[in-house]
């Protein structure tokens, strides 16, 4: 049976890392409302219907995924508006490293948000960060990461035994605001 990965933002942000991963023999599973974008950004992924924010929808979707197609030995979720449920059920679901996307607003200097799973063991997860910073080009204009630049570093992370962080959080003020 072929690797199973199980990809949370594959139709938008983590797009190229779907086409990565299929092109490496995974079998790769996109959680998403609509079967046609999953289409769309690889035909060889397998559309999981569901909306991260109904848990029993999401838990039906992922539970007959992985019975589909074995065990999820990873996952990368990019999901900010998802609730703290949503995580608990990708992380009780993946027998292998969770690489959870925080926004920057998770490097806050005050008042961030504590994220949605701990570093480390939880459920049958490993779970690593990999917080989005942004970009400063030459000329000193920040600018937010590309979604191929993302997903890169989403595999990146996944294969190192620690979380990480992509591109510049510091200072805060230097930001792009959009």
């Amino acid at each position: 049976m072929q690797p199973h990965v199980l990809v949370v933002g594959g139709t938008a942000i983590l797009a190229p890392a779907v086409r990565v991963l299929a092109e490496e023999g995974w079998a790769v599973s996109v959680v998403s409302r609509s079967a046609e974008r999953v289409a769309a950004a690889d035909r060889r992924a397998h559309a999981v219907i569901a909306d991260v924010t109904v848990m029993d929808d999401l838990a039906r979707a992922l539970d007959r995924a992985r019975d589909e197609r074995g065990p999820f030995g990873l996952a990368l979720a990019y999901q900010p508006a998802a609730p703290p449920e949503a995580w608990a059920a990708l992380a009780g679901r993946v027998t292998g490293v969770l690489v959870a996307l925080l926004v920057s607003a998770y490097a806050a200097p005050h008042g961030a948000p504590a994220p949605p799973l701990a570093e480390g063991p939880n459920g049958g997860a490993l779970v690593r960060h990999l917080l989005l910073g942004w970009h400063v080009e030459d000329g000193g204009r920040a600018r937010w990461h590309r979604p191929e630049e993302i997903s890169a570093a989403a595999l990146r992370t996944a294969g190192r035994a620690r979380s990480t962080v992509l591109g510049t959080v510091r200072p805060w003020q230097e930001r792009p605001l959009h």
